[in-house]
């Protein structure tokens, strides 16, 4: 028993000395936390804390617009986890302040001091907005009457209650990332929402950035106003024309829950608690818009524009590599091309590589590393070539150009890959040839060595005997295969000149792609992902037009694409209905609820593909991508 006990005992020490060491080893954090907005003669509250064990705090002189009323006060807090046999402690130690402002403006809170081990930290310095504040109390007193009826309180101001799309820059370029953010501003009792109708960014093409499913409410400042704000969504927009783009209007049905005052009847006794308990409460539905929009979208310069230009925009950055420079034949090599930075990398096309003829490229394999931020889209994008080399010899992968446009200095910027030599030898499979086997020769035999009657009337004469050699088949067996060799040349030749053309490659695949899409679309349908059915649904949409109309990224706009149908031969009629749907699914894509079933939206799809599909008629020219 006794040792058992030392045993425990010595378990409890390790624990706790492995508790302090973790403690220690976390990096010291020491801030302040305050509201953002505040009113005059308002009382607020200040923190400063640090997740360690302080000693010494002292807080630097507080500006005479603001009087403390308490502080500092201090309190600590801790707690002790213990996962799979590991134990951590967490600590924090708080200072907390009471004040009140008695100036309008904008006061500093000031930077504190604390000892942690005998290594002082310090604290950044905090602003906060003072704003006027309502010195006047409102009070309302209620007359008697004979009968108690419910009053309602006066209808819900527009400026207590409303709805903003704000942006994070007025004027862009064509191409270039901006924010839009969706915000509700109230100073009323919010319970919820009923409908929320989000802008389509006509002209934009839009990407959803992380925002936190549940809302929450922030103290913001508008025109003097202290308002609880909260943040619906964050949208990164890039716009694919130039001109004035007009966004529509963020539309939302707010409940609101809102007290009902009590008429007190004279001779009623209980009456009395109604004022006490606090009267009783109602919704009100309130309808609230934000105002349009509009946003300046400058086009990219043309007469400075380089040929190896594409649509990038951003600050971007080109590398390249290969894995291998010597191989054999037949043995595979790796030429990889990265453009990284921040941009619109999701509209980067691959580069036109013109590699040598005798070596056979497959891909590029795409990889989307990038993520969309409130900078922009950030990352990279890299295509990844297999090269494989059939025969012996010295290969040189070219560089090649890549430009792009750079928002910040207003200029295009051109980088190039690297030139790549690369050294083949001689390996298995290599200089295979086709040895033509030659006729062999054959005996002649007699088949009859006795003098026959000879007829001296006319006859018609039959050789019993036939030779091989001379015969039609026999010139026939080098036509045939000599014939069959040319047409597999001509095919093999025409082949190779389609895949390089890569317009022809996708628009001959259009189809084929779109129907993939549509039956990953028909899955999330199936699954009811309303989104992702959506966004799967434009994405084929969108992937089948560029690649049937020879489009590039930044020409797939709406209008734009209307005009490259009718020049396909389609009728307007058609064309404006291929776009009405567009716009129909990206309605659907963040309306609340849809008029038609994603089935009726996904049976029309296919319809529409199929009638386009059937009508195109395709060009004498196919346009060079």
């Amino acid at each position: 028993m006794k040792e058992l006990f030392i045993n425990k005992s010595l378990l409890s020490i390790v624990l706790l000395f492995s508790s302090v060491t973790s403690l220690l080893a976390q990096d010291v954090n020491f801030s302040v936390n305050a509201p953002k907005v505040v009113a005059t003669g308002e009382n607020f509250r200040f923190i400063y804390s640090v997740n360690a064990d302080g000693e010494n705090f002292r807080a630097n002189d507080f500006p005479s617009d603001i009087r403390i009323l308490s502080g500092p006060n201090r309190s600590t807090s801790s707690s002790v986890q213990i996962i799979n046999g590991k134990m951590s402690q967490s600590m924090t130690q708080s200072y907390t302040y009471y004040a009140v402002a008695s100036k309008e403006g904008n006061i500093t809170l000031p930077s504190a001091i604390i000892e942690v081990d005998g290594e002082e930290y310090t604290s950044d310095p905090f602003t906060v907005e003072v704003v006027k504040g309502n010195t006047q109390a409102q009070q309302q007193n209620s007359q008697g009457s004979m009968n108690q009826t419910n009053v309602p309180q006066s209808e819900i101001a527009d400026k207590d209650l409303f709805v903003r799309v704000e942006l994070s820059d007025k004027e862009v370029y064509q191409g270039e990332s901006l924010v839009a953010t969706l915000k509700v501003y109230t100073r009323v009792d919010l319970e919820g929402f009923d409908d929320i109708r989000y802008p389509a960014f006509n002209g934009f093409w839009s990407d959803d950035l992380d925002v936190s499913t549940r809302i929450s409410l922030d103290r913001e400042a508008v025109n003097g106003e202290i308002y609880q704000v909260g943040t619906f969504k964050k949208v990164l927009l890039f716009p694919q024309q130039s001109g004035k783009l007009t966004l529509e209007p963020f539309e939302l049905d707010c409940v609101v829950r809102q007290r009902v005052r009590r008429r007190r009847r004279s001779n009623d006794p209980f009456s009395m608690f109604d004022d006490m308990l606090g009267g009783s409460y109602q919704r009100v539905l309130k309808k609230v818009a934000s105002p349009a929009l509009t946003l300046n979208v400058k086009p990219l310069p043309v007469t400075t524009r380089p040929s190896s230009f594409h649509g990038a925009v951003g600050d971007l950055k080109l590398t390249s590599s290969v894995d291998l420079t010597a191989v054999k034949s037949n043995e595979p090599v790796t030429f990889t091309v990265k453009v990284s930075g921040n941009g619109n990398l999701k509209f980067v096309d691959p580069l036109k590589i013109n590699f040598p003829p005798d070596l056979e490229v497959y891909g590029p394999k795409i990889d989307n590393n990038f993520k969309a931020t409130n900078a922009g889209t950030t990352g990279s994008k890299t295509f990844e070539y297999l090269v494989i080399p059939r025969r012996h010899g010295n290969y040189t992968i070219p560089s090649v150009d890549f430009s792009w446009f750079n928002p910040s200095t207003g200029k295009y910027e051109t980088a190039s890959t690297e030139s790549y030599e690369i050294n083949v030898e001689k390996g298995t499979g290599d200089d295979v040839t086709v040895v033509n086997p030659t006729l062999s020769k054959e005996n002649v035999q007699m088949l009859g060595k006795d003098i026959r009657y000879i007829k001296t009337d006319d006859v018609e004469l039959n050789n019993p005997i036939s030779y091989f050699v001379g015969s039609t088949g026999f010139y026939l067996t080098y036509i045939i295969p000599l014939g069959l060799f040319g047409a597999f040349l001509f095919y093999a030749r025409t082949k190779r000149k389609e895949s390089e053309n890569i317009s022809l490659v996708k628009n001959k695949k259009a189809g084929k792609v779109a129907k993939k899409r549509l039956q990953q679309a028909e899955k999330y349908m199936a699954a009811g992902q309303k989104d992702q059915f959506y966004k799967e649904l434009l994405d084929a949409f969108w992937g089948y037009i560029g690649d049937k109309l020879s489009l590039e990224r930044a020409e797939m706009t709406k209008d734009f694409v209307k005009e490259r149908l009718i020049e396909y031969q389609i009728s307007e009629d058609q064309a404006n209905a291929f776009i009405k749907f567009m716009d129909e699914c990206e309605f659907a894509q963040f309306a609340p609820s849809a008029g038609a079933s994603m089935k009726d939206v996904y049976d029309r799809a296919i319809q529409q593909i199929s009638d386009l599909e059937s009508n195109i008629q395709k060009k004498a020219t196919v346009k060079t991508v």
